[in-house]
């Protein structure tokens, strides 16, 4: 659902550049810590929009660097960050179907073999 979601927002959205301003960091609950870059970019209408990212990082992006998100015109708040990262999991998760219609496969194939 959430690969829709982002696949909404980068076709109905605007690009434009970002800049990583600061982190929050929070601990999961082995403690190890998870970063929340908060970004701020402007819109094609000059309004200046400083957001917390909802998606978490394990490796801390610099700050200052240049990132490009997506946002909604109609609500600059809900935005996206460029990037392949969705596409890397949804090729695992094909991989995975992959794999376990492989394995139902042979298993079928041992069975009548039986």
């Amino acid at each position: 659902m959430k690969l829709v979601q982002r696949r909404r927002i980068k076709i109905n959205g605007e690009a434009v550049p970002a800049t990583v301003v600061d982190y929050k960091i929070l601990k999961d609950s082995a403690g190890a810590p998870r970063y929340f870059p908060i970004i701020r970019y402007t819109t094609k209408d000059k309004e200046v929009i400083t957001v917390q990212s909802k998606k978490e990082r394990f490796k801390k992006y610099e700050v200052g660097k240049q990132l490009t998100v997506y946002y909604l015109p109609s609500d600059p708040s809900i935005f996206v960050i460029a990037g392949l990262f969705p596409y890397i999991k949804l090729t695992g998760f094909v991989f995975g179907l992959l794999g376990a219609g492989l394995l139902l496969f042979e298993i079928i194939k041992t069975i009548k073999r039986l």
